[in-house]
């Protein structure tokens, strides 16, 4: 049995508390769906690990991040993805984002090469071309709907980035369409009870729709590509080519379709999410917002080229490092898959084990003010002490997100070209913002009005 060292075993799952507003049948599914931001961060405050119920499925939640930390990584061995990664099969297939053990580390290990960081430098220029021809659409005065064209923006990179030529433009808006509604119906079917998903829902529905959609779309990029070889350097063109270093064996079309489904939908979810509430708090405090545009006109000003030029923003990072802060993930969850010892508790198999990034980067004890943007939080010496597990925007451990750095040089290129451009303000003060109930948290109603800063660059 694997033990956390130094940890006493003193009790069992059902000595466990319960959080409050157990429904029978339904569970805690009603409390998750309505109000699911003030109930996981008051878990906390009724202990370190707390019983909550989807449907008749209990998942118990940890609140302290030295314990997600050894779930995700020091006890990795032992856990396995669990029932909301089985929930987004329909859509991911058999890819990374959902496989395990020996076959998770062969699926990293053909991505790898595709993503890795040194590659990501040649997508800088489709990056600032879209993001400058969004800046270039826009006029004095423009109200925008925020959470709409930060969507586009990233969809616009990202189909780019994965299919090149590979789909004809009607083909592009049709999985440009599909993404917000997969984005915004999949929180809700994993809140949901399980034996929900038999029945003909909306939400059911629409998921479902949009995903058979995307998948579609990519399997016909996949047979154009294998028809019509090319040196573009799209992702679909790279996971063709991708050989398992090992084995020497390349992916067969449903393999690549899964992986590229994968790196679609995770790409932009979080990305555009982000970008949008960069906007956002930005507008709240300006004086963060003057700080960032100094760094950018004196670093992006130059001759650099801007690939290398955001590597060197560092107050910009530290900006975007706090709104992930602010804004991660709603929810994830884990199994064991063999008993272990969790904070003083002993766990069969087969238990799910749920924790809240939202909650852990929420908390005062660990980040004091939680709710201020504090870009200075990530200064070496005030990040230091932390405590491994309070902050995982990108996850941690085996499963950390592979697309983490194609991410940040996409926030980082939007913020470097649209920020000097122009000024967005709330277009009603801001105060009506909230956060909509998704795997990524989104901002509703944020529209802003737009002030020009400069006349466009020639």
């Amino acid at each position: 049995m694997a033990e956390a060292a130094g940890t006493a075993v003193t009790r069992e799952l059902s000595d466990l508390p319960v959080a409050p507003g157990r429904l029978p049948l339904l569970g805690h599914s009603v409390t998750l769906i309505r109000r699911p931001f003030t109930f996981l961060q008051s878990l906390g405050a009724i202990g370190d690990i707390v019983r909550v119920d989807i449907g008749t499925l209990p998942v118990y939640t940890l609140t302290r991040p030295e314990l997600v930390h050894q779930i995700l990584v020091t006890m990795a061995r032992d856990i396995r993805r669990g029932i909301l990664f089985e929930r987004v099969r329909p859509l991911h297939g058999d890819g990374l984002t959902v496989a395990e053990g020996q076959a998770h580390l062969r699926r990293r290990r053909l991505l790898q090469p595709v993503l890795r960081p040194s590659g990501i430098g040649g997508y800088v220029e489709t990056m600032r071309r879209n993001t400058q021809a969004l800046a270039d659409s826009w006029h004095e005065g423009q109200t925008i709907d925020v959470g709409r064209v930060t969507t586009d923006l990233i969809m616009a990179n990202t189909t780019d980035a994965m299919f090149g030529t590979s789909v004809a433009p009607a083909a592009a808006r049709t999985v440009r369409a599909a993404v917000p509604a997969i984005l915004d119906n999949l929180m809700v079917r994993t809140q949901m009870p399980v034996f929900l998903e038999r029945f003909p829902l909306p939400v059911n529905r629409r998921f479902e729709a949009a995903a058979r959609d995307v998948r579609r779309i990519v399997d016909e990029a996949i047979a154009h590509r294998r028809g019509h070889p090319s040196g573009e350097g799209d992702l679909i063109g790279m996971l063709l080519a991708a050989r398992d270093p090992e084995t020497g064996e390349p992916m067969n079309d449903r393999q690549i379709r899964d992986e590229a489904v994968g790196i679609f939908i995770n790409g932009i979810a979080t990305t555009a999410t982000t970008l949008a509430w960069l906007l956002h708090q930005l507008a709240r405090n300006p004086g963060v917002e003057k700080r960032l545009l100094a760094e950018v006109e004196t670093v992006c000003g130059g001759d650099l080229p801007l690939d290398q030029a955001i590597g060197r923003l560092d107050y910009t990072r530290r900006v975007i490092q706090e709104i992930l802060r602010l804004h991660p993930l709603l929810m994830l969850m884990r199994r064991t898959v063999r008993p272990l010892t969790l904070g003083g508790v002993e766990i069969p198999a087969g238990v799910e084990l749920g924790y809240s990034p939202t909650a852990l980067h929420r908390d005062p004890a660990v980040y004091p003010e939680p709710y201020r943007l504090d870009p200075d939080r990530w200064l070496p010496e005030r990040a230091k002490p932390l405590p491994s597990g309070s902050f995982i925007p990108f996850g941690e451990g085996r499963h950390r997100c592979i697309g983490e750095h194609f991410a940040w040089t996409e926030l980082l290129v939007a913020a470097a070209v649209l920020l000097p451009r122009w000024r967005p303000r709330h277009a009603g003060g801001g105060e009506d913002v909230r956060e909509v109930n998704a795997i990524h948290p989104r901002p509703d109603r944020l529209h802003m009005v737009l002030t020009a800063r400069r006349a466009p660059a020639r």
